[in-house]
């Protein structure tokens, strides 16, 4: 009979060591097989497309890395181009057949917009909007009660997607398409969580499902983060020909990645220009959701305050993110700062019924916001990215021992085209004594990159962990240090443990490169006759100082993965009797793959020497439980489950069988 009170079942053993090194497959160095390589920058307010064929691998320009800027609906200013919004509308939710997207969204349609949020809603920082997790009503970070945040992306990116394929017929011809496979390259912000890593990866897959794309599998679609495509573009940009005028090796570049809904500020060890670009992290990166909508929520409270319920009362399509109105400002805002005379303002069509004749109203229904009104919109946004960019110079200083070596800030992305940000910037760095370049349309940097980074297979060399990772294990229970409800009976050998000691593996801070693994080794105790499963929770921690117990704040689950054990040999494992039954204790290790070329933390499992090929994982609190994660490492994908708790080298619930 199995007994009647469960207990934790664990062996003894000391945490792994830090981190081990693997082999793993390596990509190609260079293309072999005739591809469209596509980039795709997935932003909170725009999304663009750039794209390039494998045969023209040795460009000489970023003009060769071409720009999708023939958008559909009416875009009314050619800047815009570049993009298209990031906003979609539902037909079932508008009284239509179809669902559309970017430019064709009208002002009098439901739809939705920065959504691209949502797939990270809880990773934060000290330099985050504080008013974002509040701007559900004024029709943005919101979604259908219907869909999750990956199917609204997925939806999106389906349309996105669709496009760029018809574009491409267009090119070739429909039957060279047809032969020619499509790899992607879709960008993320690297101050992203590696759930919302994952989570953008499981949106682009669902996406070219839909949109019947002609990729193998998933293999041929990988994640890049921004800063990294914004360096490999710019860099490339400055030494193209082998140029070391601007940029050498042995320089430290610091690159400021300002977007619509975050900012990543990441620097940069040039190590070599020629043959190859080639490039290492230096210290570990920073950034926040601070990105240029926080502008545009500073104007929605400031159309509040000065016209109440004149404006509160507007219908959806005057106010809301594809408004006439929101788009007025969105022109405002790039060209705000070519005029310094303060009674220069800036008109925006809003007409509002209750609304009284001012100094910033007419009764032609014209808004007007002056200079000092803007001025006082973008000065926290620009406080803020200063703050980031200051925070990453002093953890090089750190770390060189007194010593900065950052001679020069790159400045890119959408909001990097601001007169004024450009402006602000340039005064501090003058007073720094740090060159700043904006290269020519920042807004194309990334999504040029994102394709000139899959064409040459550029990625850094290093990168720096932004967070610590490490797992639970337990230690012999001691009455004075640990607490009684810590506190279980080892089955194996009824001694007594104490479990929930965190074992930080990797620290935040360490380097990082495409062999990095992190290996956790446990024996787990099952019963011959329905061995069943052992999970394993892997843990984070964005502090300097990590806690030492998942009871302390600060530790945050990342992925559960489970081991089934039910196609085990078990008769190679040590065993004795328990309560009339076979007890095996079962030797094997997850694997936690880091520096791998897809973008996102990949996992495999291992018993007995093979790899075990249905073992699952699942990011904590990841939607969608039950589909494919395509984040698998090895000769089979893992899989996603519901996530649970579990500790390392214990086994989850149906097993955790001692005798009482």
């Amino acid at each position: 009979m199995p007994p009647r009170k469960k207990q934790k079942v664990e062996d003894p053993t000391p945490p792994t060591p830090p981190y081990s090194k693997a082999a793993p497959p390596k990509p190609p160095a260079g293309v072999d097989v005739h591809k469209i390589i596509v980039g795709v920058d997935f932003g909170t307010t725009y999304t663009g497309i750039s794209w390039v064929s494998s045969e023209g691998l040795n460009v000489k320009s970023l003009d060769e890395v071409h720009c999708i800027r023939d958008w559909p609906g009416p875009k009314g200013d050619a800047d815009y181009s570049w993009k298209t919004p990031s906003r979609v509308a539902y037909g079932s939710e508008n009284d239509g057949d179809i669902n559309v997207w970017g430019f064709e969204v009208l002002p009098k349609m439901k739809s939705y917009a920065w959504f691209k949020l949502l797939l990270d809603p809880e990773q934060a920082s000290k330099f985050d909007d504080p008013g974002l997790n509040t701007s559900e009503g004024q029709g943005v970070l919101a979604k259908p009660s219907y869909k999750s945040a990956v199917e609204l992306c997925a939806d999106y990116l389906c349309e996105i997607a669709a496009f760029a394929h018809k574009y491409f017929v267009k090119r070739p011809s429909a039957e060279v398409l047809a032969a020619t496979p499509l790899e992607f390259y879709f960008t993320v912000p690297a101050v992203w969580s590696d759930k919302a890593k994952s989570d953008t990866l499981r949106a682009a897959q669902k996406a070219a499902k839909m949109a019947k794309l002609k990729v193998h599998h998933d293999s041929q679609l990988f994640l890049i983060r921004e800063p990294e495509a914004a360096a490999i573009a710019t860099i490339s940009s400055l030494t193209f020909g082998g140029s070391t005028q601007q940029i050498k090796a042995g320089d430290s570049i610091l690159i400021c990645d300002c977007g619509g809904g975050t900012v990543d500020v990441t620097t940069y060890e040039i190590e070599s220009i020629t043959p190859k670009l080639s490039f290492k992290g230096l210290v570990v990166g920073t950034g926040g959701k601070c990105g240029s909508t926080y502008i545009d929520r500073g104007f929605i409270k400031w159309m509040e305050q000065k016209f109440g319920d004149a404006y509160m009362n507007l219908s959806w399509q005057k106010r809301g993110p594809a408004s006439r109105l929101m788009k007025d400002f969105e022109g405002h805002k790039r060209d705000f700062g070519n005029s310094q005379d303060p009674d220069k303002y800036y008109k925006m069509q809003c007409f509002m019924r209750d609304a009284e004749d001012s100094k910033y109203y007419d009764d032609d229904g014209v808004v007007r916001i002056y200079n000092e009104d803007l001025r006082k919109l973008f000065d926290p946004v620009v406080a803020m990215i200063i703050g980031l960019i200051e925070s990453q110079l002093e953890a090089e200083k750190r770390q060189k021992k007194g010593k900065v070596t950052i001679k020069t800030i790159i400045l890119v992305g959408g909001f990097g085209d601001s007169v004024y940000l450009n402006d602000k910037l340039r005064e501090w760095c003058q007073k720094a004594q740090i060159r700043l370049i904006c290269p020519e349309h920042p807004q194309a940097a990334i999504v040029r990159g994102a394709a000139l980074s899959g064409l040459q297979q550029i990625q850094p060399t290093s990168r720096r962990a932004r967070r610590h990772y490490g797992f639970c294990f337990s230690l012999p229970f001691d009455r004075v240090r640990h607490r009684a409800q810590d506190k279980y009976i080892f089955a194996w050998d009824g001694s007594a443990r104490a479990d929930g000691n965190l074992c930080w593996e990797m620290a935040k801070g360490d380097l990082i490169d495409e062999d990095t693994k992190l290996t956790s080794s446990f024996h787990s105790l099952v019963y011959e006759d329905s061995p069943g499963s052992h999970s394993s929770t892997i843990y984070s921690c964005d502090l300097d100082d990590p806690p030492d117990h998942i009871r302390v704040p600060g530790a945050k689950k990342v992925a559960q993965m489970k081991m089934d054990f039910k196609s085990l040999d078990l008769t190679q494992y040590q065993s004795r009797w328990h309560n009339g039954r076979l007890l095996r204790k079962v030797d094997a290790e997850f694997q936690i793959h880091f520096g791998t070329r897809r973008g996102v933390l990949e996992f495999s499992c291992v018993a007995g020497g093979k790899q075990i090929d249905n073992a699952t994982v699942s990011f904590d609190g990841q939607d969608g439980a039950g589909a494919s994660s395509g984040v698998g490492h090895g000769s089979s994908p893992i899989t996603v489950v519901a996530s649970g708790d579990t500790e390392k080298g214990t086994s989850s619930a149906p097993h955790k069988a001692a005798a009482a």
